[in-house]
C-alpha cells in the first residue's frame, strides 16, 4: 500500500507539500498541486483516515441519540429523518453515530460519555422541550451542536425547523375555504416544541377564518397512532360536532380515520381529516391522507451544513422552512 512517502517521491515533493495538498491546508502552486494530485491518482493512494481524524482531533462524526419511548422507534417520521440525515452525512464524508436512550433524564450523561470518549464531535437534538436542559448543558460544556426545532431561548443556540403554525394555519385556510367551521384538533403533550407551534398555528388559523374556536374541539392525546384513535373516539362519543379534524402528526391523523371509520363516518366524504409530516403510510392509507409534508431532503442538509459550521466554530443562522399541503382523498 502506498504511503505519503511514495506519493512525495513521485511528485519530486517534500511529504509536508503532500500533506498540503490533502488537507488544503498551506500555500502550494497550482502547478506543484497538480503534480502532487497526478501522483496520488498513478499510485491509487488513500490517506489513512484515522491518522487524519487524529491529527486534526475530529472524528468526522456526528452523534443522534434517539430517544426508545413512547413513539420514537415506531414512528415512521424519525426513520425519515435518520434517511435524509445519512444522505447529507454521506454528501458531506461524516459518519452518523446513533444512540439510544430510554430515559431523557440520562440524557446528558450520555451526552458527556460520547464526547468526552471522542465518539464523535458534537450532536444533533431532536425532539426539542420548550425548556430543554439539553441546550444549556452542551452551551456550559462548549460542545457544538445544531438542534432541529427550537424553544423559547430559540435565538441563542444553532436551528433547523419546519414552520408548523404557518403549516396548520394553511390547513385551516384550506378547510375553511370548503365550508368547514367546526374544525376539530388533536394536538400532544404541549412540552414539545413543535406541538406548541403547530396548536397555535390551528388557533391563528380559526381566528384568521372568522371561525368560533370551541375549546371542546382541541383534544390531547399521546404522539401515536392509538393516541389519535382514543382521543377522536371519545370526540365522536360525546357527540360535539365537527366536519374536519386535522392532527399533529400523520401517526395520529391515522388513528383517527379509524375512529371515524368505526362510527360509520367515512373520512374524506363526511369529515375532513388532514395530518403532518407524509410519512409513507400517509399515501396508503384508506383514503390516502392529505397532509402537510416537510422537506426531509433540506432539513437533513441544513442540519449537517448548520452542525458543520458550529463543529467550526462558527455561528449559523436559524433555518425556518416552510410544510407543502399535499392534497389528497381524506380532505
Amino acid at each position: 500500500m502506498p504511503t505519503i512517502r511514495d506519493v512525495a517521491r513521485r511528485a519530486g515533493v517534500s511529504p509536508a507539500t503532500v500533506s498540503y495538498v490533502l488537507n488544503n491546508s498551506g500555500p502550494v502552486r497550482p502547478e506543484t498541486r497538480e503534480r502532487v494530485l497526478r501522483a496520488i491518482a498513478e499510485l491509487g493512494y488513500h490517506p489513512h483516515a484515522g491518522a487524519r481524524q487524529l491529527k486534526r482531533r475530529r472524528t468526522d462524526t456526528l452523534g443522534l441519540i434517539l430517544p426508545t419511548g413512547e413513539r420514537r422507534l415506531s414512528d415512521p417520521f424519525f426513520l425519515e429523518l435518520i434517511h435524509a440525515l445519512g444522505d447529507a452525512c454521506a454528501v458531506h464524508q461524516l459518519d452518523l453515530l446513533i444512540a439510544t436512550c430510554r430515559d431523557p433524564a440520562a440524557d446528558l450523561r450520555l451526552i458527556d460519555r460520547l464526547y468526552k470518549g471522542r465518539r464523535v464531535d458534537g450532536f444533533l437534538l431532536i425532539d426539542l422541550r420548550r425548556r430543554d436542559p439539553r441546550i444549556a448543558h452542551l452551551q456550559a460544556a462548549g460542545i457544538p451542536f445544531v438542534a432541529f426545532g427550537r424553544t423559547e431561548a430559540d435565538g441563542a443556540f444553532p436551528w433547523v425547523d419546519v414552520d408548523g403554525a404557518a403549516g396548520m394555519r394553511q390547513a385551516v385556510a384550506y378547510l375553511a375555504g370548503k365550508g368547514h367551521r367546526r374544525i376539530a384538533y388533536l394536538s400532544a403533550p404541549l412540552t414539545f416544541t413543535f406541538v406548541y407551534h403547530r396548536l397555535e398555528g390551528y388557533r391563528q388559523g380559526m381566528q384568521a377564518a372568522g371561525l368560533p374556536l370551541d375549546e371542546r374541539l382541541i383534544r390531547s392525546a399521546r404522539l401515536t397512532m392509538e393516541g389519535g384513535y382514543e382521543a377522536a373516539r371519545a370526540l365522536l362519543a360525546e357527540g360535539v360536532p365537527f366536519t374536519a379534524l386535522l392532527a399533529a402528526t400523520d401517526l395520529m391523523a391515522l388513528g383517527a380515520m379509524r375512529a371515524l371509520h368505526e362510527a360509520g363516518r367515512a373520512p374524506g366524504r363526511e369529515v375532513a381529516v388532514i395530518g403532518f409530516d407524509d410519512i409513507p403510510l400517509a399515501a396508503q392509507a384508506h383514503p390516502p391522507l392529505t397532509t402537510l409534508r416537510q422537506p426531509m431532503d433540506q432539513i437533513g442538509e441544513a442540519l449537517v451544513r448548520a452542525w458543520l459550521a458550529a463543529v467550526n466554530g462558527e455561528q449559523p443562522e436559524p433555518v425556518l422552512l416552510p410544510p407543502t399541503l399535499i392534497l389528497r382523498e381524506s380532505a
